[in-house]
């Protein structure tokens, strides 16, 4: 068996939600476009001199030799998923990790601290985002990329005295605006007109969220957009943000948000992100219960 010892940078790349998906979309289904967007982002690092090491669950491990072909494979991926026209990516979203450093390949596997910590690093990592580390960081050529790269959170590795910093690549482009989704999908945006505007109904009284609005909070924090109070909720429990024509909201929960669309799909999420459309109802740490009065009903128009 061959033993070598390389210098590179190591991806994995997961599908965000694949619980969820299999939850609301069944088994087959769930499975075959979750198949199917994994071949797509095998092709992608390939294109980019990325070697593909093996397939686990609902992610891939890859390595590069390349600093900067690992980031732009990491960008190509993540544009991909945008791409509402290939059916290999409708309704799926991918969370990147990377990690540079030293690392043993033997028996078509690879091992090593470097594979470790880019696992952890794509565990932090949320829907739609690339996470690396400050080696990755400091080391791409590419002013481009370079300038991209924003510090993020820091990483706390068994048997190190420091932490890890990590940072966000950041790949979007403000100005873009794309639909997720094909009519077929329940996660489908792209039936309706980009929004401009997302009413809250809490209480008997509505709380309008614009385009312009950044950032709105819903928990029982009393600095909170919209306070919700319950024994289940967090102080800061689910946060919605105005992106690219669509309201997308995002679980930072302990016990998760639930959403019910207007189509009758009920979808669970923990540290997730949805695309709010149409209208339906929003829970805070319990499943939708029409009866219930902490229960928020959305309209997006």
């Amino acid at each position: 068996m061959s033993r070598e010892t390389i210098n590179c940078v190591v991806m994995f790349a997961d599908v965000a939600g694949s619980t969820a998906m299999y939850e609301n979309m069944g088994d087959d289904l769930a499975r075959e476009r979750i198949s199917r967007a994994l071949n797509a982002l095998i092709s992608i690092s390939r294109r980019h001199s990325g070697k593909l090491v093996k397939t686990i669950g609902d992610e891939i491990l890859v390595y590069f030799t390349d600093i900067d072909m690992a980031v732009y494979a990491a960008k190509a991926i993540q544009e991909a998923m945008e791409d509402d026209r290939s059916p290999e990516t409708i309704g799926v979203s991918i969370r990147i990790g990377m990690q540079y450093g030293s690392a043993i390949l033997e028996s078509d596997d690879i091992f090593g601290d470097t594979v470790n910590v880019a696992a952890r690093i794509a565990s932090m990592a949320k829907a739609r985002q690339i996470l690396c580390t400050q080696e990755i960081a400091f080391l791409v050529k590419n002013a481009d990329l370079s300038n991209n790269m924003r510090p993020y959170d820091r990483l706390r590795v068994k048997g190190r005295n420091e932490q890890l910093d990590v940072y966000l690549f950041t790949w979007e482009q403000e100005s873009d605006i794309t639909n997720m989704a094909t009519a077929s999908s329940f996660t489908n945006p792209a039936r309706y007109d980009q929004a401009k505007k997302l009413t809250l109904k809490y209480e008997g009284k509505p709380h309008e969220i614009t385009d312009e609005v950044l950032s709105y909070i819903l928990g029982r924090g009393k600095d909170c957009e919209l306070i919700v109070n319950g024994d289940l909720i967090s102080r800061y429990h689910s946060k919605i943000e105005h992106r690219r024509g669509k309201f997308i909201i995002t679980d930072q929960s302990t016990n998760g948000t639930f959403v019910r669309t207007s189509e009758g799909q009920d979808i669970f999420l923990r540290r997730e992100e949805f695309t709010l459309f149409g209208s339906g109802y929003i829970s805070l740490g319990k499943k939708v219960d029409l009866n219930d009065e902490n229960v928020i009903h959305f309209i997006c128009k």
